[in-house]
């Protein structure tokens, strides 16, 4: 998903240089695993206690299953951040936008770890699925587009970033609810711990229901082609009703691995489509 957003943010630009384009996307694979493991530290008590752990929630349980140590998580985790400073030196050696550069590696790193990493802690201050969808959707986009010389103030990268946004905030508010026993013990605000499940189940609806309808807007003002309706409908129909048949059901301490993978599959019609449609539109320069 990462990768497919970075993409298309990159191929928005009026150049694309593949040594940027690589070195850029080692730095976000670098952040996104100093996230992880940040998490997997953090997490420790809220993911020992979860009973309905699954490759969708509940981390990796690398720490809880003894896979690896606190001290090996601890140094790993100050090791990546020193790779994330010499790549982001090579990226800015480059470039031209040092600033602009500077500035989005520190964001990444300071929402990434301030996920669960303290004194910020936003998972554990009801502000987690926000920072997830910013991080996941306009930061990648706009990473790809700025990089490659882009603008800030371009409004193509942030309108192409909204469907996603919505998506994944969906996506992430349906992660919490099967941890949400584990997740209330534990101290951890996350959306469904806040509202309840029911509630951050209705809430996923409707963000869904936004992104379909924020693609089609952007089909119908022809920034991305109206082809995307044609997956993006039929997916949102099919997610919108398991997770309609989950709030009627009223048993949300399970595991919902069939909904996550509708979900999560649902994110990737919002960087496929368009990035295919650019591509087509606007050739590679290098």
């Amino acid at each position: 998903m990462t990768f497919i957003l970075y993409s298309l943010g990159a191929v928005l630009s009026p150049k694309f240089r593949l040594p940027v384009f690589l070195i850029g996307f080692v730095i976000l694979f670098l952040i996104e695993l100093c996230t992880v493991l940040t998490n997997e530290y953090f997490d420790y008590y809220s993911d020992k206690l979860n009973e309905n752990a699954s490759p969708f929630n509940g981390g990796s349980r690398v720490l809880v299953e003894g896979k690896l140590t606190f001290s090996e998580v601890r140094n790993a985790i100050f090791l990546i951040l020193g790779f994330i400073v010499i790549t982001g030196y090579l990226l800015i050696l480059v470039c031209d936008n040092s600033l602009s550069i500077g500035v989005l590696i520190f964001i990444g790193i300071f929402l990434g770890l301030g996920y669960t990493a303290p004194p910020i802690k936003f998972s554990y201050r009801g502000a987690g699925e926000i920072v997830v969808a910013i991080t996941t959707s306009p930061y990648v986009i706009l990473c790809g587009y700025i990089f490659q010389s882009g603008m800030w103030n371009d409004p193509l990268p942030w309108a192409l970033s909204v469907p996603p946004f919505f998506a994944i905030l969906g996506a992430i508010s349906l992660q919490g609810i099967p941890d949400y026993n584990a997740d209330k013990r534990a101290m951890k605000k996350t959306l469904a711990v806040i509202l309840g499940p029911k509630k951050a189940a209705i809430w996923s609806m409707g963000s869904m229901f936004l992104a379909a309808i924020s693609a089609l807007i952007l089909s119908f003002f022809n920034i991305t082609g109206f082809q995307i309706m044609f997956f993006v409908a039929p997916h949102a129909l099919i997610l919108e009703i398991a997770v309609f048949k989950l709030i009627k059901s009223g048993n949300y301490n399970k595991r919902i691995n069939g909904i996550m993978k509708l979900a999560l599959s649902y994110i990737l019609w919002f960087g496929i489509i368009p990035l295919i449609w650019f591509l087509n539109d606007y050739p590679l320069l290098f």
